[in-house]
């Protein structure tokens, strides 16, 4: 919260910044007080905004944040040039608050909380006693991952899909959506919440394979801003031999779904799954009850590969690839012998990351905001956007991609502070459905 004089009177102008989220508050005397709020997600870090008006220097002064519902309450204390670190600091935060020691002298006393936790969540109160001024921060804290679909039954006309996603918080909203993004009738949502107070939510819907069509799953949660999708291509039963496409997330897992007709058990059956743009093309290869490890396996699988042995009496010889890497890309062949049968996929990777936004100029009218987003692939777009969902005219997005082949994008926009808004940096790609 930034405090000036004019004219004898006091005022205060804050920015919050949360994710690729911006709130701009600029209200006068009649407002004093008001508590902004902060999203956060678990594992990341948050900063908690308090600001004084340029020139002053507050590199002298006492910084005191706290939490005034714990006992200490106390979370960081500035004086005399340093952190001073006693023992009424509340231990749950220890090594993880700090200020920006540069941008003290611009009168930026905002705390850095590295590392946030559920625990986190609470009210925040910035005090600077040498001007008698106080300012609140309701810190909100999130927890999210991304879903992953399963097929649970898959007969000649339908397929029973089931989505389920761990480790969120607050509780989300589970949807079944189409291509078009409609959405689907879908069984009822089940939600878990566990000891570590994070919900898992699951569901389960059947679609009809009489048309192609890709079936996304979303789980999103309103209140933190947050959305995570996967989607799964369903394939008419008449383009036999064609290529179906998977879409994943590097680091996370990827399951390349084939199927025999239940109920023919494929225990016993070879079953060969293979890379032709590779040599040796070999992935993973299924035989006498139990994965074959040899010399013509590709190196680069070893460890990352297994059938879900439990499905195999059902018909299911569907591939699980762990932590999936960009060099997974490509088309993979599931080959069976006994029945010369074979369906191809078309893996597509994706790498993606959540945008951060920056304060870069704050003029008394105006703010130069910065978003900056690292490790996508394949390349995203950034868009800027109101609160409305309107898009913003920004300067032009400026795209690095390292030698990690990963893309950085960033851009800038000037706003003005003459009334209160969200600002949102969007950062997407349209090719493996993702947006952050």
């Amino acid at each position: 919260m930034m405090h000036y004089q004019k004219n004898g009177r006091l005022f205060k102008c804050g920015v919050t910044v949360f994710s690729a989220l911006l709130f701009i508050l600029c209200r006068g005397e009649t407002q004093v007080g008001p508590t902004q709020q902060i999203v956060a997600t678990v594992g990341e870090s948050a900063v908690l905004p308090c600001y004084l008006e340029t020139p002053v220097d507050a590199t002298d002064m006492i910084v005191d944040w706290r939490r005034p519902d714990l006992s200490p309450g106390f979370i960081h204390m500035w004086r005399n040039n340093k952190e001073i670190l006693k023992d009424f600091k509340q231990p749950s935060y220890t090594g993880r608050t700090s200020l920006f020691i540069n941008k003290l002298k611009h009168g930026d006393v905002s705390l850095k909380l590295s590392r946030v936790r559920l625990s986190d969540e609470g009210t925040y109160r910035c005090f600077i006693p040498a001007l008698g001024e106080e300012s609140f921060v309701e810190l909100i804290v999130g927890s999210v991952s991304t879903p992953s679909i399963e097929v649970i039954s898959n007969t000649s006309g339908r397929l029973v899909l089931q989505c389920e996603s761990k480790g969120w918080y607050p509780e989300p909203e589970l949807l079944w959506l189409d291509a078009e993004g409609k959405i689907l009738s879908a069984g009822p949502t089940e939600t878990v919440r566990g000891p570590d107070d994070l919900y898992t939510v699951s569901s389960r819907v059947t679609v009809e394979k009489r048309h192609s069509n890709n079936i996304i799953c979303r789980v999103q949660q309103r209140n933190i801003n947050q959305t995570r999708e996967t989607q799964i291509a369903v394939k008419c039963e008449t383009q036999v031999g064609s290529t179906q496409q998977i879409v994943a997330t590097v680091g996370e897992s990827a399951v390349l779904p084939c199927y025999l007709e239940t109920p023919v058990d494929a225990t016993d059956m070879i079953v060969d799954w293979r890379r032709p743009d590779l040599s040796p093309g070999f992935i993973h290869m299924w035989r006498n009850n139990k994965e074959i490890l040899k010399d013509f396996k590709q190196p680069s699988y070893t460890g990352r590969t297994s059938l879900l042995i439990n499905k195999l009496k059902h018909g299911d010889v569907s591939l699980k690839l762990s932590r999936v890497r960009l060099s997974d890309e490509g088309t993979y062949r599931c080959f069976i012998p006994a029945l010369g049968q074979e369906s191809f996929f078309e893996l597509i990777v994706g790498s993606v990351s959540t945008p951060s936004i920056e304060v870069i100029s704050n003029t008394s009218g105006r703010l130069v905001l910065q978003c900056e987003s690292k490790g996508w692939y394949p390349e995203p777009e950034l868009l800027w956007l109101d609160a409305e969902g309107k898009i913003l005219s920004a300067g032009p997005t400026e795209t690095v991609r390292g030698p990690d082949d990963l893309y950085t994008v960033s851009s800038r926009v000037t706003v003005e502070k003459r009334h209160s808004n969200n600002i949102i940096c969007r950062v997407q790609q349209r090719n493996i459905n993702q947006t952050r």
